[in-house]
């Protein structure tokens, strides 16, 4: 099916009106964004379970490759010293010392490689993003053509997200090497820009989340200006929004993971179930929660830019 036929149906403009016929908030209300996620939700779970299964193989792929490499980085000793920490097996101040003074750090070609590999798996995971945004968008279109065809067109768009998600780790990079090299000239300077870093990033990144879906739903790479403007006076209500899903996912996930640690299974397993397993379930359900905000912003822009240009006739 052609990617133009999946054009989501009008939605009734919000009310209120902003500067140029623009609405003050676009978004619906929580209560109806919670509904509304767990409505594409329950409608098309089969679809976002198989977009799921490529997020949770692709993560394994990652995880499998991560544990190995690790292990080899500090000769083969690193998730059995986690464990003994996490086991209770650890306890006074000086043994805590000791077990840090046991880590020996072995660079080796193998180690790097897998790490490597690791990465590139975890790329290669936001397929399951950008095939969860194509289902929920058919849904919210009234469109049923199923999970292949959702995966086909996140296939097809996979270089977009790919090349995004790239060029944000080299800037994660070198804002973490500045802040090393301004730690190395004075600490306080490397306390500043550590400040600087987080408070930006807790500011920005919950905003990316709808740059992300424009990533996946848009032809081509979107505009930063393009982004802002679908942002408009919505920016504190999608933070809002988008931060407290974040936060319930990842108490969930923190829940699991601290049920799991205290049961007999290694530190090891226990990072995998929640891996593997927790965080994809959460990924398909939080870009619906995205795709829905986006849809919204979308249509509240849509209907200023009617009622501006009514305005002028």
């Amino acid at each position: 099916m052609a990617d133009d036929d999946m054009r989501p149906r009008p939605a009734p403009a919000p009310s209120g009106s902003g500067h140029g016929g623009r609405p003050q908030d676009a978004h619906r209300g929580m209560g109806a964004l919670w509904a509304g996620t767990f409505r594409v939700v329950g409608r098309r779970w089969r679809d976002l379970a198989v977009a799921a299964t490529l997020g949770a193989a692709s993560w394994l792929v990652a995880f499998v490759s991560a544990y190995v490499g690790v292990n080899e980085l500090f000769d083969g000793q690193f998730w059995a010293k986690l464990d003994a920490l996490f086991s209770g097996e650890i306890e006074t101040t000086a043994e805590i010392d000791a077990w840090l003074a046991s880590f020996e750090f072995t660079f080796t070609p193998q180690a790097a490689g897998l790490l490597l590999v690791a990465l590139v798996a975890s790329f290669v995971s936001i397929l399951q993003s950008a095939a969860s945004a194509q289902i929920a968008r058919q849904e919210l279109a009234g469109i049923d053509a199923g999970a292949s065809t959702a995966v086909s067109i996140a296939l097809g768009r996979l270089p977009a997200p790919l090349l995004v998600n790239v060029v944000l780790t080299v800037v994660q990079a070198a804002v973490f090497l500045i802040g090393i090299g301004l730690a190395a000239v004075a600490d306080p300077l490397g306390a500043v820009w550590d400040l600087l870093t987080f408070l930006v990033s807790i500011v920005v990144l919950p905003l990316l989340a709808i740059f992300w879906v424009m990533v996946y739903v848009e032809p081509g790479l979107p505009s930063l200006r393009r982004w802002n403007r679908l942002l408009g006076r919505n920016k504190l209500a999608t933070w809002g929004r988008v931060m407290l899903f974040d936060v319930v996912r990842m108490v969930f996930a923190g829940i699991v993971f601290l049920v799991a640690v205290v049961s007999p299974l290694s530190f090891a397993y226990s990072l995998a179930i929640v891996t593997v397993l927790v965080w994809p379930a959460t990924v398909g359900i939080v870009t619906v929660t995205h795709v829905i905000m986006y849809e919204d912003l979308a249509s509240g822009m849509g209907s200023g830019d009617d009622s501006a240009r009514s305005g002028q006739g």
